[in-house]
């Protein structure tokens, strides 16, 4: 049975003994031989993944369709081009995490939004952040102007147990916390709200509905299909009464990611999740093969 709900799915091929064999084969033979290496492993892997196969499918032709009606040129990839490009950034994730030699390059989209967003850092002024799983967000623990700024990210932890710990024991990004979602309780909300003020940044997903509270979401659309999106990130993002800003992390080549940032109506929450929509649907325009979401999204 197809397992559609992203909560439903779990780890594959993930071990604590691989992840310490994989990262002593990066510490040795170096990066190139290490993605080729994974890429290998995610193509025997995702041999059997028939649920991840079927939803890459299914997701592509949605986005094919979307391109065809409004003249943008279909986007061509395999389910096995798809899964492997994930392992890349799986990679570059690890590397970005636990690599003490920083091998991760970036870009800035250098708009008003973006000079925005730097102000608020420089002035040590926290920002609430919504991410995606469009690019590699995690990649950005290796920003380089990261070293004094301080970010919270919430995870579900019992999704990504082995590879969290893994990047615990391991990490070098000391400023980079991760909070597990299952732990959240009445007291989370004051200890962001300090942890704004003190500067910091904290930053949540927008595109999965909540495992804890499936039903609590806010209708969007999506590449011209309706989905829902988790109200519980968008109403705990106007409750710390900080700016809020989307951010993505692209990848535009080897080891080379692209930061954007758009500030978001932090006054309204249907209008904060349609502006984050938008934003989600021109970076899954931008890199299409990018959107790591092996799952029923749009509930077809």
């Amino acid at each position: 049975m197809n397992k559609d709900k992203w909560y439903q799915q779990h780890e594959r091929g993930a071990g604590n003994f691989r992840l310490n064999i994989l990262f002593w084969v990066y510490k040795i033979f170096g990066i190139r031989f290490t993605k080729f290496w994974v890429r290998l492993v995610a193509r025997i892997i995702g041999a059997g993944a028939k649920s991840a196969k079927q939803f890459s499918g299914e997701y592509r032709q949605i986005l094919n369709e979307y391109q065809i009606a409004n003249n943008i040129k279909p986007t061509v990839f395999s389910p096995a081009q798809h899964i492997s490009f994930f392992a890349d950034s799986l990679v570059d994730k690890m590397i970005a995490m636990c690599s003490g030699k920083n091998r991760i390059k970036f870009n800035i989209q250098n708009d008003t939004d973006w000079q925005e967003f730097q102000e608020l850092i420089n002035q040590k002024h926290g920002v609430f952040l919504v991410c995606s799983h469009v690019g590699n967000i995690e990649a950005l623990a290796a920003f380089p102007d990261n070293a004094n700024i301080k970010i919270h990210a919430f995870q579900q932890i019992s999704q990504t147990g082995i590879f969290h710990e893994f990047i615990s024991r391991h990490s070098v990004r000391k400023n980079t916390k991760i909070h597990a979602i299952e732990d959240m309780n009445v007291g989370t909300a004051t200890e962001m709200f300090d942890c704004l003020s003190n500067g910091d940044l904290v930053m949540m997903a927008g595109d999965r509905i909540s495992a804890l509270n499936p039903e609590k979401t806010i209708n969007a659309k999506i590449l011209g299909n309706d989905c829902k999106l988790p109200i519980g990130v968008f109403k705990f993002a106007k409750a710390m009464s900080h700016p809020i800003f989307a951010v993505a992390l692209l990848n535009t080549g080897p080891e080379t990611y692209t930061l954007i940032v758009k500030k978001l109506d932090a006054q309204n929450v249907n209008n904060m999740a349609t502006e984050f929509a938008k934003f989600l649907e021109q970076n899954i325009l931008r890199a299409p093969i990018q959107w790591f979401n092996f799952y029923n999204f749009f509930n077809k």
